[in-house]
């Protein structure tokens, strides 16, 4: 018999990162091609580059917790942690999408700027990247999961470059497992050490750069951010009690909230920011956060996430041929299209290829979660 479990708010705040990621990715093209952008403005500049890594960030945080918790209650559920296990349930969840977006950025989208290629032809940032895309050890980094790596090697792959976070998660996918099978009763003590070591090393990272792979790395394994989310997992699951007490306290939530915003603004540093989002989850865990529509743009979150840079490529190419001179209306017409265009194909993904393996996934798992 399988053990459910779901955690209400956490597809809410999956849809939240999703949103801004793409709301940062489509200000960032506009930027790169010279249309008129927010990254222009001065005052906000900071806040849309850091919008969407921190989008990511909270994507990172969020696996560290749900990740820690279902394995510490697997354990207890069924007195054992099975590592094959997990790696099956990763892979039915990751790698389908994944591998549809290496083929796509490595082989459809070279193909169709071929055939249509004045349809294409103001997309010049894209463009350029298509025409002289590496293949060799950059694909094979693609497929072995370390386009994290590739990407500061060989610089982006148009439509696939999203990925790297992927492959990041992946990567932490690879090792928790024994993290938590081994040292479950002085976790918190070991995650508290893969903090301190991360920051250091984050702290003297130029001091690899006659290692440039390894840079790569390191300057991209955002472990120090699932180790975050352990460690509040760790907490919620021990002293639930008082979590519950102290998350309602109105001077905490403005406090987080606070925090989240100063971020936005400023890099402080890996560790306030994980830990401000690490309470943020417990926050909408405890109030029970539900609005239905990002609910469900939660679930489709991985599909919004890695299709829309694909959907911005065409996107941008179609308002092009357009002919739209109004700033209003092309802007109207570049979120319209992109938030329309890659929740449709998300949803269309999630229904006929994710939840055909998620459906699979669930017969290897002892406890079922919504979340994942």
């Amino acid at each position: 018999m399988q053990n459910k479990l779901f955690f209400s708010g956490l597809n809410e705040l999956r849809a939240f990162a999703a949103l801004a990621v793409v709301f940062h990715h489509i200000e960032l093209y506009k930027h790169r091609l010279g249309i008129s952008s927010l990254l222009d403005v001065s005052v906000i500049k900071s806040f849309i580059e850091n919008l969407g890594k921190n989008g990511v960030y909270l994507f990172f945080v969020l696996s560290g917790f749900l990740i820690t918790y279902l394995l510490l209650e697997e354990k207890i559920v069924t007195g054992k942690i099975s590592v094959s296990k997990f790696y099956g349930r990763r892979i039915l969840r990751i790698w389908p999408l994944y591998f549809i977006i290496l083929g796509v950025g490595f082989f459809l989208l070279p193909f169709i700027y071929k055939l249509f290629p004045h349809f294409f032809e103001a997309q010049t940032f894209y463009n350029e990247k298509i025409e002289n895309l590496i293949y060799g050890k950059n694909l094979l980094l693609f497929v072995f999961f370390f386009s994290n790596v590739a990407l500061q090697i060989f610089g982006p792959v148009a439509g696939a470059s999203q990925s790297w976070s992927v492959s990041v998660e992946e990567q932490f996918y690879f090792i928790w497992p024994w993290i938590v099978k081994f040292f479950s009763n002085i976790l918190w003590i070991v995650l508290l050490l893969i903090i301190i070591v991360m920051t250091a090393i984050n702290y003297k990272i130029n001091s690899f750069a006659s290692f440039p792979y390894l840079q790569a790395f390191l300057s991209s394994f955002n472990i120090d951010f699932m180790a975050i989310g352990g460690v509040i997992a760790i907490i919620y699951r021990n002293y639930k009690d008082v979590v519950q007490k102290l998350i309602t306290n109105k001077f905490l939530i403005a406090l987080i909230l606070f925090s989240i915003l100063i971020h936005l603004f400023f890099e402080i540093s890996h560790i306030t920011l994980g830990l401000s989002f690490g309470l943020l989850i417990l926050l909408f865990i405890e109030n029970k956060v539900e609005i239905k529509l990002f609910s469900v743009l939660g679930k489709w979150s991985y599909g919004i996430y890695m299709y829309h840079p694909l959907v911005m490529y065409f996107s941008f190419s179609l308002v092009d041929q357009m002919h739209i001179t109004s700033f209003i209306g092309a802007n109207l017409a570049y979120y319209i299209l992109i938030i329309g265009m890659t929740v449709l194909l998300s949803y269309f993904s999630y229904k006929y290829i994710e939840l055909y393996f998620l459906k699979l996934k669930h017969k290897v798992s002892p406890i079922v979660s919504g979340n994942l």
